[in-house]
């Protein structure tokens, strides 16, 4: 049973990490609080983990029945968030200082808050990828203790996430501004063609869902 149990954390933590991936986040993170105190910068990535661990929670126990009820597909869900990946890949390319203008003293302050949940919690660190996930490793026919180690999984990835991010204040100050800059649109791009495949993952599996169902309507 010891075996079993450790064979499904380690399943779960490696899925997880490359799921949600802290090492991609965390470039992102230092570019959307470069100029911030280092204490502010720790805050925004606790928060930041703690939504992401309640969305996932949330999802791994409800989620499956809550799109059900909905009348909404996985693949649709994924398509969605794919867009709203995109709309965030489109702004880090084309105005990479926009976040940083959105953080500066003034009637924008409170958006320095509020990059922990968007787009640091959704959908970075509890994307669609990691919510289908979580609600794969925690599904109904999964076992307590299969469920039990997705959650001690998920804990210690954002825990890991939150230490990345808190030193990634070093690469910000090593690459300055331009740098970062540069950083940000590169990334920026990839998200957006990362956001891509999640539509046309989702696009793909949607059509073939209603085809089967189409297919067995008609047999």
């Amino acid at each position: 049973m010891n075996a079993d149990i450790f064979t499904a954390f380690v399943t779960a933590f490696a899925t997880l990490f490359i799921v949600i991936d802290p090492i991609l986040v965390t470039p992102i993170f230092a570019s959307l609080t470069k100029g911030d105190a280092p204490r502010t910068r720790l805050r925004i990535a606790f928060l930041a983990a703690l939504y992401s661990i309640g969305i996932l929670l949330f999802f791994g126990f409800a989620g499956n029945a809550l799109l059900h009820h909905l009348g909404v597909t996985m693949a649709a869900f994924r398509a969605a968030m794919g867009v709203i990946l995109f709309i965030m890949g489109f702004r880090m390319f084309f105005d990479p200082d926009s976040e940083t203008q959105a953080k500066t003293p003034g009637p924008k302050a409170s958006s320095r808050d509020s990059i922990a949940f968007f787009p640091l919690a959704i959908p970075m660190l509890a994307g669609p990828g990691a919510i289908a996930t979580i609600m794969l490793l925690m599904g109904p026919g999964m076992g307590v203790f299969d469920k039990a180690a997705a959650l001690t999984a998920t804990a210690l990835v954002l825990a890991i996430a939150i230490l990345m991010m808190a030193f990634a204040s070093r690469i910000g100050d090593a690459l300055g501004r331009t740098g970062m800059n540069a950083i940000t649109r590169i990334l920026g791009m990839l998200l957006m063609a990362l956001s891509t495949q999640y539509i046309f993952d989702g696009v793909r599996v949607g059509i073939i869902e209603q085809a089967a169902q189409a297919a067995a309507l008609t047999s």
